[in-house]
This record gives structure tokens, C-alpha cells and sequence, in this order.
């Protein structure tokens, strides 16, 4: 008797420390030094962050990032099924706190729910929405940088050549939704971008003695191209996080010329 109820409590304390990790927030820093940054941009701050999907951001976190932050991107997943169009509004609002651009990537969820309505949202909130096309941003004195977006269905490598196509500036930011589309690109395609951002995985998302269905978040490489993956700020299925952390990210990025 005395045993199973200790397997009781000791299931019920760690389903609260899961359900706690969960919805306690972590600011990841990232620097990166980068040849391919033009002088004239010095550094850039980039605030990231992806698979948001049903919850709401909390100011407090949001109120801890003090930097001055030059653009913000969504890697995917912003809502799934079930999430209401409000709830990103209030999302959306909270990231114009910096009065930087905020760019979006289609995620897998974000098909879940009306994308119609979720497209019409965002457009009349100023999101700027990379469906396979890129942004570029240019300093004072001309130089451009560029930020592609590759939807998360069909064809990304033929979707990659899209976005290359309006992509003008000399450093390159790819931001896909699921890192495993990297392998569906060439190298030449894959050399041709200085960074690339994504989530999806959610580090696992519940990890057990280290092992998770899915590679911990982080920065890796594929050659000779930097990859930041995400853990995502949300979860899937279960509100509950094990060995991992519901993250978003300030990524920096420096000139060395």
C-alpha cells in the first residue's frame, strides 16, 4: 500500500515539474560572427521563436528582452487546430513591442485550423508572410540583407529556388519550419544561405534519461552552414516537457569585415 502510493505521488509531483517546465519561459541567447554581414548593418538582433501553437506569449518574458531588436520571425506552427484567431492577435501585438518587422513561415499546424482566415489575419496585422519568396532589408549606405521563406509542403528544394529568386542581399537567412527539409536541398542551395532557422522538432519535446523522438534543439552545421534549431515555445498533444525547455531566442549577429 505504501509503495503504490508513493509511485503516486512521486507520478503526481513529476507531471506538475513537466507541466512547469512547459509554461516556464527560457531566453536563449545566440552570438554569431558572419565574413557575409555587410559593415554598414554592424550587428543585427534577431528575436525567434516557433511552434507557439495554443499558447499565449507572456509579457514578463517578453519584458526581459531589452535589446534593441532589428527583426522578428516565426518559424511555423503559430496556432493548430482549435486556437482561436484572438489569441493570435494578442500574440502578434505583443511581438510589435520592439517596432521591428515581423516576418512569418507556414508551419505544418498552421494548415490545421482556417489558413484563409489565418493569412487574412496576419496580412492586417503588417506580418510579412514568406510563402517561398524573401524579404530584403538595406542599410543606410545600400547594402541588403535577406530573409527566404520555404513553405513547409511540396517541393521545398523547387520552393528554395523561388525564394532565391527575390532574394538580393549579400548575407542570407533561410528560415524553414522542419530542418529535415535541409536534406532535400543541394549543396550549392545550401551554401548560397549564412544561416538557417527552424523548430518543428520541439528538442523531443519529453526526454527520457536523454533519449527523445527527435535531436535536442541548438546550434549546428551542416557543412559549412550555421543551423539553429529550436525547442519551440509551445508544445504538441501534451501541455508537458521533460529534458527539454519552451524557449525563444535573441540570435545576434555580428560583421566581421
Amino acid at each position: 500500500m505504501y509503495i503504490g502510493l508513493s509511485v503516486m505521488v512521486v507520478g503526481i509531483l513529476l507531471l506538475f515539474h513537466m507541466y512547469r517546465k512547459a509554461h516556464t519561459d527560457v531566453i536563449d541567447r545566440q552570438v554569431l560572427s558572419s565574413e557575409f554581414l555587410p559593415a554598414s548593418f554592424r550587428e543585427i538582433n534577431i528575436f525567434f521563436l516557433s511552434d507557439i501553437h495554443r499558447r499565449t506569449l507572456q509579457e514578463e518574458t517578453l519584458s526581459k528582452v531589452t535589446d534593441s531588436i532589428d527583426l522578428v520571425i516565426i518559424g511555423g506552427d503559430l496556432i493548430e487546430k482549435g486556437v482561436r484567431m484572438e489569441n493570435v492577435k494578442q500574440n502578434i501585438t505583443k511581438l510589435k513591442k520592439w517596432g521591428a518587422p515581423v516576418y512569418f513561415i507556414w508551419g505544418n499546424n498552421d494548415y490545421e485550423g482556417d489558413y484563409h482566415e489565418l493569412d487574412a489575419t496576419l496580412l492586417s496585422l503588417g506580418v510579412h508572410i514568406l510563402g517561398n519568396t524573401a524579404a530584403n532589408l538595406e542599410s543606410a549606405e545600400g547594402e541588403k540583407i535577406s530573409i527566404l521563406g520555404v513553405d513547409f509542403y511540396h517541393h521545398p528544394e523547387e520552393n528554395l529556388k523561388y525564394a532565391y529568386e527575390d532574394a538580393t542581399g549579400e548575407f542570407k537567412v533561410l528560415v524553414i519550419h522542419d530542418p529535415a527539409m535541409l536534406q532535400a536541398f543541394s549543396s550549392e542551395q545550401k551554401n548560397a544561405v549564412h544561416l538557417v532557422l527552424s523548430g518543428h522538432t520541439h528538442g523531443g519535446q519529453i526526454r527520457l534519461f536523454g533519449w527523445g523522438p527527435m535531436p535536442k534543439g541548438g546550434l549546428k552545421k551542416d557543412r559549412d552552414t550555421p543551423v539553429f534549431v529550436s525547442e519551440g515555445y509551445g508544445t504538441r498533444l501534451l501541455p508537458l516537457r521533460l529534458g527539454t525547455q519552451a524557449e525563444c531566442h535573441v540570435i545576434t549577429i555580428k560583421s566581421v569585415k
